[in-house]
């Protein structure tokens, strides 16, 4: 898997050495290593993971102040060449026994490059790998996500089992209980219906007075037609004067005047 840029940037700029050097002062000040007569070992661990350093011996007095403690520069000088002639123990477990660091301490100090006295690295780990087990849990079950025998007792490969059929037929019950209980309200998929040359209009039968398109005509309603308007209209006209009705119709004074001496 290739590594990020962003990642192997990171990675180049750490520094394990100085890291470790950290962790070691953190539990001398922890367990108080500079009022005890055994001091010289947190110091001379520190000078193991400090060897490019220009000034060893000014160092060294430095780091017994940060440690809470104060050696001269002969002390210096003295725990610089006890750590030359010591074994070194640099693996994580290894400096654990030299110091004597438990898991409780690793813990609470939350040390990462220092191993612990107690607890080896195989335990370590199943004990990380545990811890973020239950914390994934934690997170699940805060989501609402239902145990795994909780899940698998109400599943319906369960409730099949118990009455001795498949799946299917479960899942073909709860549809059609659902079919059933929701009948009227759902609208399924019909088959068309096409009008035959049978089929009469939709006005129900053995109403008078209506249309085709199943209007009630005008007779029915109390309205003249279109026939009976035109009727009337013409006895209105005859009702009138000679010249009253040929001046309705707009004829010229001299034509209607001919027209009624012929007349006479």
């Amino acid at each position: 898997m290739p590594v990020s840029p962003r990642l192997r940037r990171r990675n180049a700029n750490f520094d394990f050495a100085a890291k470790r050097r950290r962790e070691i002062v953190l539990h001398a000040r922890h367990v108080g290593a500079a009022e005890t007569e055994d001091f010289s070992r947190w110091l001379i661990a520190w000078v193991w993971h400090n060897p490019s350093a220009k000034d060893q011996i000014w160092s060294v007095m430095e780091c017994a102040k940060n440690m809470g403690g104060k050696v001269t520069e002969a002390g210096a000088s003295a725990i610089i060449w006890a750590a030359s002639i010591t074994r070194k123990h640099l693996t994580a477990d290894n400096l654990a026994r030299f110091l004597g660091v438990t898991y409780d301490q690793r813990q609470a100090l939350r040390l990462t490059t220092i191993g612990s006295v107690n607890v080896k690295r195989r335990a370590r780990k199943e004990q990380r790998k545990r811890h973020d087990r239950l914390a994934k849990e934690r997170k699940r079950r805060a989501t609402g996500v239902r145990p795994r025998a909780e899940y698998e007792a109400n599943s319906m490969a369960a409730k099949a089992r118990a009455e001795g059929v498949s799946r299917m037929t479960i899942y073909r019950r709860i549809r059609a209980a659902e079919q059933a209980r929701n009948g009227l309200n759902v609208t399924g998929v019909s088959a068309a219906i096409f009008l035959s040359g049978e089929d009469g209009p939709v006005t129900p039968a053995g109403v008078e007075g209506t249309s085709e398109r199943g209007f009630a005509s005008k007779k029915a309603r109390g309205l003249p037609s279109s026939q009976t308007t035109t009727t009337m209209v013409a006895d209105s006209h005859e009702a009138l004067p000679t010249e009253l009705r040929l001046l309705a119709l707009g004829l010229a004074e001299a034509d209607w005047a001919k027209n009624l001496a012929r007349a006479a």
